[in-house]
């Protein structure tokens, strides 16, 4: 099981010299820093280390008039658990199979219904804690605590995991969000980094924990993207320079040169980056509003578009993403005075494939494969509460998970490795 440091892993030049690096920002405000990790998304390990699935049930009733306080993760029998956090064990079942994990920051974390038979039987006469895990023992995100069972009121259910996640204060708060987002994480799905105004990237988002693995690339007033220009399944910074028309890209996530760098469109065109081809490697088109045309280009460097089309209104934002699963980008708009959303499936003009509503105007959008299911959804990032709002179905519906993130100028898909 990766660990959280694991999980937890976005060119600027002159024309006729490599980059320039932008000085740091000012240090942040008060008002910069995240609210409690309850109104976001809690940093964790996900528990289950192996096939699983699960929905959200936290407050469905159960027996003797409680509410469910947990996710239940379906899991088959001797499936490894791992901690989710760093912590200490707080207590631990005589009677097996569960326990807590008091975190290191003060939050906690439950482990029920953990194996109790022989592994290959339902005899009850087996042990599924990880041996040494007294209480007072410290564990290490990632760390593997035991295996999934039918314990206890379990018994005569599928064998699953019971997690449960509580604040410091030791209310249970519903895990099914932060759960999402940590296999996310964990899977290798995209993640939206964020860019501030000093030209720091800052990737993958989590809260609770804050941003990181931030660095610094380009310069005030670029527009950033990030793309896997190498083809080796990582997406890394590139900038486009509004004022000449210059690409300025990267091969890693650190601060450092551009390693390549080349003219493709004019100033006032907006940047795209996607894999327009669906040979594995992304490279850039451009949204022209002065004639509401897409150019794209299936090669890095400069020089003509291969293809171009009219789509979409002028005044609309352009974004790109796999919206159909298809393994070939396309491109899609988002209107900022009414938060309409529509995209085509192909690379030509004609009407939109889909439309819906969703966020707010003023909102900033972009799309990734957030759940690793193989399409890209769209997300938001309303700047003035410093929020990210994700929707996984591309529809009207309401937002499957939010995170408080800070405040940023721009909003890009990363990968989340």
């Amino acid at each position: 099981m990766r660990s959280l440091s694991r999980m937890l892993r976005l060119v600027t030049a002159v024309a006729v010299l490599a980059a320039v690096l932008a000085a740091p920002p000012p240090a942040a405000t008060a008002a910069d820093l995240p609210p409690p990790a309850v109104n976001g998304i809690y940093p964790l390990v996900f528990p289950v280390d192996g096939a699983n699935h699960y929905t959200n049930t936290f407050g469905a009733p159960r027996s003797g008039g409680r509410t469910h306080e947990g996710t239940d993760i379906i899991a088959d029998k001797m499936v490894p658990v791992v901690a989710a956090a760093s912590g200490t064990i707080g207590w631990v079942s005589s009677t097996c199979c569960a326990l807590e994990i008091e975190h290191d920051d003060g939050w906690s974390s439950m482990y029920i219904h953990l194996n109790n038979d022989t592994p290959g039987t339902d005899d009850g006469r087996g042990w599924g804690i990880m041996p040494g895990l007294d209480r007072g023992v410290h564990v290490e995100a990632g760390q593997l605590i035991g295996w999934v069972g039918d314990s206890g009121n379990a018994e005569w259910t599928s064998s699953h995991l019971h997690f449960e996640l509580h604040t410091p204060d030791g209310a249970a708060i519903s895990s099914y969000e932060h759960l999402m987002v940590a296999r996310g994480a964990a899977e290798g799905r995209e993640v939206v980094a964020f860019v501030d105004a000093g030209s720091q990237f800052h990737r993958p988002t989590v809260l609770g924990g804050g941003v990181s693995d931030a660095f610094y690339f380009g310069i005030p007033g670029d527009v950033a993207l990030m793309g896997d220009w190498d083809c080796d399944g990582i997406k890394t910074p590139a900038m486009f320079r509004p004022s000449n028309g210059f690409v300025y890209l990267t091969n890693s996530n650190r601060t450092d040169f551009a390693e390549s760098e080349f003219f493709y469109g004019i100033g006032g065109d907006i940047p795209l980056a996607g894999d327009w081809d669906g040979d594995g490697c992304d490279t850039l088109a451009i949204y022209r509003p002065s004639d509401g045309k897409v150019y794209v280009r299936n090669s890095l460097g400069t020089g003509f578009a291969d293809y171009s089309y009219a789509f979409g209104v002028a005044t609309d934002a352009p974004f790109a993403g796999d919206f159909d699963g298809d393994g070939i980008d396309t491109v899609g708009m988002h209107r900022p005075t009414t938060a309409l959303v529509y995209y085509r499936n192909s690379l030509d003009s004609g009407p939109a494939d889909a439309q819906f509503y969703y966020g707010m105007p003023g909102d900033r959008i972009v799309a990734g494969d957030w759940d690793g299911d193989g399409d890209d959804t769209v997300a938001v990032y309303r700047r003035a509460d410093r929020y990210l709002f994700v929707n996984l179905e591309n529809d009207s519906g309401p937002s499957e998970y939010s995170m408080w993130v800070g405040r940023f100028e721009a909003a890009v898909a990363s990968t989340g490795s």
